[in-house]
């Protein structure tokens, strides 16, 4: 099994950043709003629509998952549903372009339930049925000719994993929560043996 995770993993190579197109999901943070006020979630990228939720003045690390047509408006979730803010009063971080790998914070996945949180390079695997696992990152790399694709592996006591992680649209099953990360994450050393879970990622904290 790990000789074929190797052979999928001598396939993707780190390519050279080319800051040539924005990437997203992005993490964004509120600007402009007055310190007594809020930034307006809507339900429909406009002015005018139903708010279903508000961003404190001050928040950090909203992750805007995709843009409106027009890309005046970004989508945000609050509170376990999916809207939209106005991007006049959001402002990127920096270094997150199409290429550049992504910084997950979070993934999971359903039947079975599963979630690997990530904080400081630590990777942290859990599921219902089985011990809760540590990781240290070992080895990144990004697909070649494609920018889309990027694969980790990740090395712990008594197990290993390697996961790829994919640009694009990605639901969690349960919620109105959208994603723009998928994975697939294969985990060898687990309680079951070899095992494949698959998943949507998050890159806000």
């Amino acid at each position: 099994m790990r000789a074929a995770v190797l052979a999928l993993c001598a396939a993707l190579a780190a390519a050279p950043a080319m800051a040539t197109q924005d990437a997203f999901p992005a993490l964004y943070s509120v600007q402009d709003v007055a310190s007594d006020d809020v930034l307006n979630v809507r339900a429909e990228p406009r002015a005018g629509a139903e708010i279903i939720g508000a961003l404190p003045w001050n928040a950090g690390d909203i992750e805007v998952v995709e843009l409106a047509p027009r890309a005046d408006w970004g989508r945000v979730n609050v509170d376990g549903r999916s809207g939209w803010v106005s991007l006049r009063f959001m402002r990127r971080h920096p270094g997150q372009f199409m290429g550049a790998f992504p910084e997950i914070a979070r993934c999971a996945g359903t039947e079975p339930f599963w979630g690997l949180d990530q904080a400081a390079g630590i990777y942290d695997f859990s599921a219902p049925d089985g011990p809760r696992l540590g990781f240290t990152e070992s080895w990144r790399g990004s697909s070649l000719g494609r920018r889309d694709r990027h694969a980790l592996m990740l090395t712990g006591r008594t197990a290993e994993a390697t996961a790829v992680i994919s640009y694009g649209a990605c639901s969690d099953g349960m919620s109105d929560r959208h994603y723009g990360l998928g994975i697939d994450l294969i985990l060898e050393g687990g309680p079951d043996g070899p095992a494949l879970y698959s998943g949507c990622c998050t890159l806000q904290p």
